[in-house]
């Protein structure tokens, strides 16, 4: 089992996502992974589609994915709680991490879509 690195939800497999870590460029020069789980990638991906790349945002913070302090935009989590069911929650993300997120949803869902049709073009 592992954990999200958003929601923290215990999951067999999380999506990898690449991010790049300034304070570790020089050691991880290629990023380094963080896990997130279906529901926070869409949730992710909800964002990334909403946010309007040439509007500034005004949240100055730190990026829970990558640790960079600037703009970053507000995605909802949900957290799991036994007893509350779901917590919703916002977390910061910054812009980079945003886009490798599409990236990664692009990817995921692609290979979900490639997944579900056999060789003989049948759909499961």
């Amino acid at each position: 089992m592992t954990d999200c690195d958003l929601c923290g939800k215990a999951i067999p497999a999380v999506i990898p996502v690449r991010v790049f870590r300034s304070r570790l460029k020089f050691a991880y020069p290629e990023g380094v992974w963080k896990g997130l789980c279906e529901t926070c990638l869409d949730s992710s991906q909800e964002t990334y589609l909403s946010i309007d790349k040439n509007e500034i945002s005004c949240r100055r913070n730190k990026c829970v994915l990558c640790g960079k302090k600037g703009r970053v935009y507000p995605v909802e989590i949900q957290i799991p709680d036994f007893s509350k069911g779901v917590i919703r929650k916002k977390v910061n993300v910054c812009t980079k991490c945003l886009d490798s997120i599409n990236e990664t949803y692009i990817r995921f869902k692609g290979e979900q879509i490639e997944g579900s049709v056999c060789e003989h073009g049948h759909e499961h």
